[in-house]
């Protein structure tokens, strides 16, 4: 079915087709904060020894599950291997969790053996630009030799009024690879990369992978509440002033406060790195929050369309046309229409080559049984590094520990993809492009 984006007559916050037989009034739908709720800083570098030996020790003989770096107190716990770290420290009084040292890079090594991840109150503490000296501040403390290597985002907003239609499901056009709905989150314990999830009554929407591009919609307030995090988000609703009134709030205390939140991971991130030349053989960067500032707005756009709510296969519903009227961003960059790209300089047929041999790897390794470990490293030995690298779309192949943790996230993905899809069984394997 073809789907068109066509904006609907607009006069004030009432919405018109062509001929005037469908309205809508959104007067009643009020926005009360737009921001950065979530980053996720990725730094190659190399720990520091006496910190990985400070934390053995620790781990060893620990009498408390709290160790100090930094004058400030850390909850030490290790990390689960799927996590990709070792060691786990974790302050939400100033508002950090820091992943320490790789499982897949040797310590004395140069890689990617930290992520930084920040609440939502760090980020309005701080802002982007100070925020981003803050975490090669906070960084410091762990490793020496900080290379910023990427970032993740989660983008939201917060409305009240937001009346979604009962088909939300259907009319929203997306990518997202299956759909899988869930009627309760005890149902939904697993991890399904690239489901749709609809949790309980229709109370929060779920689109798209978590290594990948993701869209909610879902019910801040009793979020807030539940995270006992209502406090300091009924401080931020506030800020914005009643539009029947300028000297009293929009919100009270009571209203219902929905959320529609963009998740961008730092693979997707990369990706509009290299598909967006800023001129001739210069490519957008993109590694840390300062570098976020100029796209913010062209990010938004390019999740409203790609998460698209229709209101026919003609006309774009009006809740879409006013989030991408209405809702502004600062230091908005003037020259993109934001487009994402795997690959710079490689062939159809190397690209499909390149899919060909990796696909069918894991379709047998997921039979096998595999870790995605034991994955990784077969096909870097395999004397193809350029050609993945290259299909990965890394600026610079030789960064082997950016492809090195891009091709994990990957495998991962695909082998639960396939044991979910019953590979494991004498089921015939066919050479299928990823």
């Amino acid at each position: 079915m073809r789907y068109e984006s066509k904006p609907m007559k607009r006069i004030g916050d009432v919405f018109e087709n062509q001929n005037s037989t469908v309205s809508y009034d959104l007067s009643g739908l009020r926005f009360l904060h737009c921001g950065v709720d979530t980053i996720k800083q990725l730094f190659d570098c190399v720990p520091r020894e006496d910190v990985l030996e400070k934390l053995a020790n620790h781990y060893d003989n620990k009498k408390t599950d709290l160790i100090v770096f930094g004058e400030h107190a850390w909850r030490f716990s290790r990390a689960g291997k799927t996590s990709g770290y070792q060691y786990l420290l974790k302050n939400l009084e100033i508002g950090f969790v820091v992943l320490l040292k790789s499982f897949y890079h040797e310590a004395d090594k140069q890689g990617p053996h930290l992520k930084i991840e920040v609440t939502p109150e760090s980020v309005e503490r701080y802002g982007l630009n100070r925020l981003t000296k803050e975490l090669h501040t906070v960084g410091s403390l762990f490793a020496d030799s900080l290379i910023a290597s990427g970032v993740a985002v989660h983008m939201a907003l917060d409305m009240k009024g937001l009346e979604l239609p009962e088909d939300f499901e259907q009319r929203l056009v997306t990518r997202a690879q299956r759909q899988l709905k869930v009627t309760g989150i005890s149902n939904a314990a697993y991890d399904a990369r690239g489901a749709a999830f609809i949790y309980g009554q229709n109370q929060t929407y779920m689109f798209g992978s978590a290594s990948g591009l993701q869209f909610c919609c879902y019910d801040k307030t009793e979020e807030a509440n539940h995270s006992d995090k209502i406090d300091f988000w009924e401080d931020i609703w506030k800020r914005t002033p009643s539009a029947e009134n300028p000297e009293d709030t929009e919100y009270k205390r009571g209203d219902q406060v929905h959320r529609v939140e963009f998740r961008f991971s730092h693979r997707i991130i990369k990706e509009f790195e290299n598909g967006n030349l800023l001129k001739t053989g210069e490519y957008i960067c993109i590694r840390e929050p300062r570098d976020l500032t100029k796209h913010l707005r062209g990010l938004w756009l390019y999740a409203l369309n790609n998460f698209r709510l229709q209101h026919s296969t003609t006309y774009m519903h009006p809740i879409w046309q006013k989030l991408i009227e209405d809702i502004q961003w600062q230091d908005i960059h003037p020259d993109f229409v934001y487009s994402r790209a795997q690959k710079i300089a490689q062939t159809d047929t190397s690209k499909r080559n390149v899919a060909m041999f990796i696909g069918n790897y894991l379709k047998l390794a997921a039979r096998k049984g595999l870790k995605p470990e034991v994955c990784v490293k077969h096909i870097l030995s395999a004397g193809l590094d350029s050609d993945v690298a290259q299909y990965f779309g890394l600026l610079l192949y030789g960064n082997s520990s950016e492809l090195e943790s891009m091709l994990m996230e990957f495998v991962e993905e695909k082998l639960i993809f396939h044991r979910m899809n019953g590979v494991g069984t004498n089921q015939s394997i066919n050479a299928v492009p990823f």
